[in-house]
């Protein structure tokens, strides 16, 4: 039962009992719905899930691993030696509960939560908070904190209590100093700065999704599937099961604008629940669909390569670009060098297993400030799938993507920018991506 979990424990002299469940659970919702945390939906899926596993009396079930799978969607067979989103998340959680804290709501709760380095199992606990007359008429005076475990007096001693609550004021101040300080120069600003012309925009974001050509099998080549295969309870999609040489040309039926990839689903979802955080609403469509006046009423996210005809177009007037080989090899080429032919210029290829699946991916992140069509554009790009998809999730964390950007030229926020990235892919999930080649200009 949840009154039994492993966070409760007896009272000591001196002390109040531990918080109740539902004292926990009402300073979690006021922490999540908190400025602090509005911004980060994976902060608040990672505090809220270890919070209610405590409660639940599971805490020692909270291992990297399992937040991993069960938070973040990895793989249970993911190499987490390679993959440390969970450390990255932990990181990010403890460094927003040090926010909270130095807030008005933060220095009013009576319940905190906090999370210890080195676990990912929260601990609950009781302050005493005493406010002054300015915080009981409901504006932003200091507040003095006595932690649980500190005497309380019938005879207030006054002095003490002022020494307490400017020693806690100085402490907030630093604390906070030191947090923005740390935000500047390696937090989020470069997160803030890079996606500032869609903040400041009064029009939505247009999402333009790649839309790849599918093919269904003809209703003759359906027809002798059906024969072959077993019946089935549910009209359940599956392979065809012909012989090859039953088969002809006609039977391969191609359908447009009809289909999104799964990775080109991810950017746009992710993007638009990140913008959706911050009030800012987005147009989704296919990029088959977007006009060339479509780029100058406002920003753009071009999502997909080779399927997303924008983004081939656009990038030919910018050093890095997808190509195909003679053999048809989707490719990155940096094209800058003129003195080598085409063949011989850098490139970045995927390389194959016998089955077919690639171990790897590459991807292009670029934020173009005036495009040759007009406006601010950025583009998220796979090689494959997996590359489309961790350019979309760097592009929404606000500590990678300020982290990738701490290492670009200074005042990058006001020139073109390009960044090659290179990503493992462990069980169809890509990793971390990590820098291979930037170009600011």
């Amino acid at each position: 039962m949840a009154e039994t979990a492993d966070y409760l424990r007896e009272a000591g002299p001196g002390e109040r009992q531990s918080p109740r469940p539902e004292e926990i659970r009402h300073q979690l919702r006021s922490m999540l719905e908190s400025p602090v945390f509005h911004g980060s939906k994976r902060c608040k899926q990672f505090l809220e899930y270890i919070c209610e596993k405590s409660l639940a009396g599971e805490a020692d079930t909270l291992k990297e691993r399992t937040i991993a799978v069960e938070v973040f969607g990895r793989a249970p067979q993911s190499d987490l030696g390679e993959d440390t989103i969970v450390r990255v998340g932990a990181r990010e959680v403890r460094k927003r509960l040090a926010q909270y804290y130095v807030t008005p709501d933060g220095l009013a709760a009576e319940v905190h939560i906090d999370l210890l380095p080195g676990s990912y199992a929260p601990e609950f606990r009781y302050v005493n908070v005493l406010k002054d007359e300015a915080v009981k008429e409901g504006t932003s005076g200091p507040a003095a904190v006595l932690l649980v475990g500190e005497p309380i007096h019938r005879q207030p001693n006054y002095t003490r209590y002022l020494l307490t609550g400017a020693l806690v004021l100085v402490v907030a101040v630093l604390v906070f100093a030191a947090l923005k300080w740390n935000s500047a120069g390696r937090g989020e600003e470069g997160f803030r700065r890079f996606w500032e012309p869609v903040f400041n925009s009064h029009e939505p974001l247009l999402l333009a999704v790649a839309s790849p050509i599918v093919y269904h099998p003809s209703a003759r080549a359906a027809r002798m599937s059906a024969e072959n295969l077993p019946p089935q309870a549910l009209p359940i999609q599956r392979p065809i099961d012909v012989p090859p040489n039953k088969l002809d040309g006609s039977d391969l039926i191609p359908v447009l604008n009809q289909y999104v990839g799964f990775g080109d689903m991810v950017v746009a979802t992710e993007v638009a629940t990140m913008l959706g955080g911050r009030a800012k609403s987005v147009r989704v469509r296919l990029a088959s669909s977007v006009q060339f006046a479509d780029f100058r009423k406002g920003e753009t996210l071009l999502i997909g390569a080779i399927t997303n005809h924008w983004t081939l177009e656009l990038s030919q007037a910018w050093r890095y670009q997808f190509a195909q080989t003679p053999g048809l090899e989707t490719v990155i080429v940096d094209t800058m060098d003129t003195r080598k032919p085409p063949e011989a210029r850098r490139r970045w290829r995927l390389s194959w297993h016998p089955d077919g699946m690639t171990p790897e991916d590459y991807m292009l992140i670029c934020r173009i400030r005036n495009s040759v069509a007009g406006g601010f554009v950025i583009v998220a790009a796979g090689v494959k799938q997996f590359g489309t998809e961790a350019a979309g999730r760097l592009l929404t964390d606000p500590l990678q993507l300020s982290a990738v950007l701490s290492k670009l030229p200074r005042g990058w926020e006001d020139k073109n920018l390009q960044i090659v990235l290179h990503t493992k892919v462990l069980g169809n999930t890509p990793g971390q991506p990590e820098v291979e080649a930037s170009y600011v200009w």
